[in-house]
This record gives structure tokens, C-alpha cells and sequence, in this order.
């Protein structure tokens, strides 16, 4: 069986390449298969539309990477934009504890 991932996103479409795959035999299987596509960092990337360095004062909260983080801030034009975590640490002062977040935003996508 072989399936094409498509993502559809606001600004228009782009179209994945075929999967073809004797393992897949049902579309629940197509899903997650193209899911793991498009998450895959040596392709999934082609998705990838900004990088960001992030330095902010650490309150204490427990960042893991690869997770997902709500990020709004009107000095870079960000309202509850999601960013995911791809690396976090800790620098602490004498007078304070600061937190530098590698992150990357991705366009919406839908299968």
C-alpha cells in the first residue's frame, strides 16, 4: 500500500513524497506513519520555518527539550506562538539565574 502525506497549511500547500510500505495495511497506520515523517528531523525539517535563541530569568519551572512551549512576547512579535524545545540551560550569577532556550517554530500541518 503506499499513501502521500500532504500537508495542508494557510498560506498553501506542499506536498510530501510518497511512502510506499508493505507494513502500512490500514489508513490509521498511514497516519501514524506519515506523522513520523513529518516529526523525523532529517525531513520533517522541510517544515521547520524559524530557528530561535531565547535567553529569559528561570522561575523555577522544569523545561524538557522537545517539548512544546507558549511563547508570547511583543518585542519579537510573538503572541502565544508555539516553539518547540530543542535544547535548555542554566546560567546562574550572583544576583540572578538565567535561562537560554534553543527553540523551532514549524507550520501548522494537517493530514
Amino acid at each position: 500500500m503506499a499513501i502521500t502525506v500532504r500537508c495542508i497549511k494557510g498560506t498553501g500547500n506542499k506536498e510530501a513524497p510518497s511512502i510506499s510500505d508493505a507494513l502500512i495495511t490500514s489508513e490509521g497506520a498511514a497516519v501514524s506513519r506519515g506523522k513520523r515523517w513529518l516529526d523525523d528531523p532529517s525531513k520533517g525539517a522541510y517544515y521547520l520555518t524559524k530557528k530561535r535563541s531565547l535567553k529569559f530569568l528561570h522561575k523555577g519551572s522544569h523545561v524538557i527539550p522537545r517539548s512544546w512551549i507558549s511563547v508570547s512576547d511583543s518585542h519579537f512579535g510573538l503572541k502565544d506562538k508555539l516553539l518547540k524545545i530543542k535544547s535548555y540551560g542554566i546560567s546562574i550569577t550572583p544576583t540572578s539565574v538565567w535561562a537560554t532556550a534553543e527553540t523551532e517554530s514549524y507550520e501548522e500541518f494537517t493530514l
